[in-house]
């Protein structure tokens, strides 16, 4: 067995058995999930993940597919919606390089957590990158407002039970224009003993450290994933794998 300690020491302990059948969905709540957690801890939380996501290169996942299409469009902006954007690290990353590249974007990131919405917007000004904004919202229960050109969403749907999960699926279908990309976690053994160990290194978040392996004990594999989006009516889907332990779902409306 492997004690994590929440931030509040032996009160917070998760308790995962390395041992575990990763045959089977384990999901168990997760530190960033909770009420009541402090903006200092939130912060350090948000950050420790902005590095790991620039360690596992997030933007670089879903780039090629956002590059492909926004050269289809002749000078006229991507909108791109960045669905449970947190940090806004990836949301920030997709918009850096697009800049670097000579392609105009316009990308909103939207959240369920007013202090993510906060630390990305900060994150946003002090990156100068004006086309990314963000605002608060949860997909699940609010309408959006318009329509995308891509929807995406990193390292999200694990969050969910299959049913919510199918829900998202539709959602981002329903909102895109063009294209849909979901990256997230595979579950397997060595995808939990990366993560255990990377986010040690990456950062000193109590959190990030606890929630790490959380997170991919409840995420889906590549077969879990393809069936959740049959399920959703999606037609004509691609899934491919990606380092490190990475899944990417990719469908076209065209």
């Amino acid at each position: 067995m492997l004690t994590q300690q929440g931030p509040g020491g032996s009160d917070g302990a998760t308790r995962i058995d390395l041992d575990m059948n990763f045959k089977i969905r384990q999901r168990e709540p997760e530190l960033m999930d909770q009420p009541g957690l402090s903006a200092g801890e939130h912060g350090r939380a948000l950050a420790g993940l902005g590095r790991i996501n620039w360690w596992s290169r997030s933007d670089a996942i879903v780039w090629p597919a956002v590059l492909e299409s926004a050269r289809r469009r002749a000078g006229k902006p991507l909108q791109i919606l960045d669905i449970a954007s947190g940090g806004g690290d990836v949301a920030l990353s997709i918009a850096a390089r697009a800049e670097r590249a000579g392609i105009p974007v316009e990308i909103d990131g939207c959240d369920i957590s007013p202090f993510a919405i906060s630390y990305a917007t900060q994150q946003a000004a002090a990156r100068g990158l004006e086309q990314v904004r963000f605002f608060e919202c949860d997909v699940l229960t609010q309408s959006l407002d318009k329509q995308y050109d891509v929807v995406m969403c990193s390292l999200f749907l694990h969050h969910l039970d299959e049913e919510p999960a199918q829900q998202l699926l539709k959602i981002m279908a329903e909102s895109s224009r063009e294209l849909i990309l979901v990256n997230d976690l595979c579950r397997s053994r060595a995808g939990y003993c990366l993560a255990w160990t990377a986010c040690r290194l990456l950062t000193r978040s109590p959190v990030v450290h606890a929630d790490g392996p959380l997170s991919v004990a409840g995420a889906f594999t590549v077969n879990e994933i393809t069936e959740l989006a049959r399920q959703a009516g999606l037609s004509g889907f691609q899934v491919t794998r990606h380092w490190p332990q990475r899944w990417l779902l990719k469908w076209s409306r065209k």
